[in-house]
C-alpha cells in the first residue's frame, strides 16, 4: 500500500493533498483531468478565498496570484427598501478573487513537483472504481465526483433542511465594469441577492457578478437564459435591484469576458454522511464538495474545503489505523471546528434576516466601526456563528456601538 488516496482536484482535494506532502505522507491524487484540460473548461463559478485560506496557502508555500487588484479590500452591502440600508466596511485581510481555472492547475503543478503522483482518470470514478483504488491504498478520501459520491456518502437528513434549490444562480465573467477592490453585495427582499467582485482572469482583470434568484421571483429569468446572451437582460435586473452597481458599469463595453466564462443552473444545499465502509474493508472520507455542499450565497465552499482539508490532513498525519473510527473522529472534529457553523450560518441566510441581524446591520449603516465590525463576523463564520446566533450576544454589541 502506497499512503492516502485522493479522489478530486478541486481546493479541497489539492489542499489536502499539498498539506500530506508537506507533512511527509505519500499521497496520490486522483482527477478526471489534467493541468491544461482544467485551464479550458467552463467558468466553474465565482470564489473568493478568505484570509485565512490564504495564510494556509502561504504557509504550503503556495500563494499565487496575488495581484492587488483582485483583493477585496472593503465591501458594501444594500438592503433593497424604503428608505434603503447601506454602509461600506473594510475587509482588515483582504478577500483574493482568482478564476479556479487560474489557480488550481498551478495548485495541481505545485503537488508534481513536490512529489505528489496524480493520476488523470479521464471520467468520472464511481464507487466500484474507488474501492479498486482503496486497495493500493490506506485510506481513500473523496472530495469531489457525482457517481461516486451519490453512491458512497448518502444525504444526512438531520443535516439537510431543504429538499431543492433555495436559489437559482447565474455567475458571469465581465467587461465593463469600472475597477475597483471592493465587494458589492445587494440584498433586493423577495427577489434575490447581486454581487459584483474584482477578479483576476485568464484574460487578467475584470468583474465577476453573481446573482442568487429566489425561484420564483423576477430575478429568476436570468437563470435560465443562454449566458453568452444575457447581457442586456441582465443590465435591466441591476439597473432595477443594485442601482449602485450599475452606475459602475459601462453599457457600451459590457459583456462576457468570454464564451465559457458565464454559467448557470441551481444548488441544493445538502450534507452527506462523511464515512463509507468499501467492499475493500479500506474506508472512505468525504470532504469538501463531497460532504458538503453550500448555497454560494455566503462565499464560504472553497473556504471551508480549504479548512477541512487542512484538518483532515493533520489527523492523517499523526497516524492509523486509518479505521471507521479514525474517520469519524476526524468528520466531527470537521464540523464542529468549521462546517456545522459555517452550513448553519449560510442556511440562516437563505432566508430574510432575522431582527437582531438586522439591528446590526442598521447600526453598520450610522457607524463605521459598526460596519467594519460585521465585515469581521462575516469574513470568519466558524469562529463567529456563536455572536451571530445569538440575539444577545448582537444585541451587547450593537449597545457597545451606539
Amino acid at each position: 500500500m502506497t499512503g492516502i488516496g485522493i479522489v478530486g482536484a478541486g481546493i479541497s482535494g489539492l489542499t489536502l493533498a499539498l498539506r500530506l506532502r508537506q507533512l511527509e505522507v505519500e499521497t496520490t491524487l486522483y482527477s478526471v483531468g489534467d493541468a491544461d484540460a482544467m485551464r479550458s473548461k467552463r467558468l466553474p463559478g465565482a470564489v473568493a478565498r478568505t484570509g485565512r485560506t490564504r495564510a494556509r496557502e502561504r504557509e504550503l508555500g503556495c500563494e499565487h496570484y496575488a495581484d492587488p487588484g483582485c483583493l477585496a479590500d472593503a465591501a458594501s452591502f444594500s438592503i433593497r427598501g424604503v428608505p434603503p440600508l447601506e454602509f461600506t466596511g473594510r475587509i482588515a485581510d483582504p478577500y483574493s478573487v482568482v478564476d479556479f481555472r487560474l489557480l488550481l492547475p498551478t495548485l495541481m503543478e505545485d503537488l508534481a513537483g513536490r512529489g505528489g503522483t496524480i493520476v488523470v482518470t479521464g471520467t468520472e470514478p464511481d464507487a466500484a472504481q474507488v474501492d479498486r483504488w482503496s486497495r493500493e491504498h490506506e485510506l481513500m478520501v473523496v472530495a469531489a465526483g457525482r457517481r461516486s459520491v451519490a453512491e458512497l456518502f448518502p444525504r444526512d437528513p438531520g443535516r439537510s433542511p431543504y429538499g431543492e434549490p433555495q436559489r437559482r444562480l447565474f455567475a458571469g465573467v465581465f467587461h465593463g465594469v469600472r475597477a475597483g477592490t471592493t465587494l458589492s453585495s445587494t440584498i433586493s427582499p423577495a427577489c434575490g441577492e447581486i454581487f459584483c467582485m474584482p477578479m483576476l482572469t485568464r484574460a487578467g482583470l475584470a468583474s465577476s457578478i453573481l446573482v442568487e434568484a429566489i425561484p420564483g421571483g423576477p430575478l429568476e429569468p436570468l437563470t435560465r437564459m443562454d449566458p453568452a446572451g444575457v447581457g442586456p437582460a441582465l443590465l435591466a435586473a441591476i439597473a432595477e435591484h443594485a442601482p449602485s452597481l450599475r452606475e459602475r458599469i459601462d453599457t457600451a463595453a459590457f459583456e462576457p469576458a468570454g464564451p465559457e466564462d458565464a454559467w448557470c443552473g441551481a444548488i441544493t444545499p445538502t450534507v452527506r454522511e462523511a464515512v463509507a465502509k468499501l467492499p475493500s474493508g479500506r474506508v472512505a472520507l468525504a470532504v469538501g464538495d463531497a460532504w458538503i455542499v453550500n448555497d454560494p450565497l455566503t462565499g464560504q465552499g472553497a473556504n471551508v474545503g480549504s479548512a477541512c482539508a487542512w484538518i483532515a490532513a493533520e489527523s492523517i498525519a499523526a497516524g492509523g489505523p486509518y479505521d471507521v473510527s479514525f474517520a469519524r473522529a476526524v468528520a466531527g472534529r470537521m464540523w464542529e471546528e468549521v462546517a456545522g457553523p459555517v452550513t448553519a450560518w449560510t442556511n440562516t441566510f437563505l432566508q430574510p434576516p432575522a431582527d437582531h441581524i438586522l439591528d446590526l446591520l442598521a447600526a453598520a449603516a450610522t457607524r463605521t466601526e459598526a460596519a467594519d465590525l460585521v465585515l469581521e463576523l462575516l469574513s470568519d463564520p466558524a469562529r463567529h456563528w456563536s455572536v451571530l446566533s445569538s440575539p444577545d450576544e448582537v444585541n451587547r454589541l450593537v449597545d457597545a456601538l451606539v
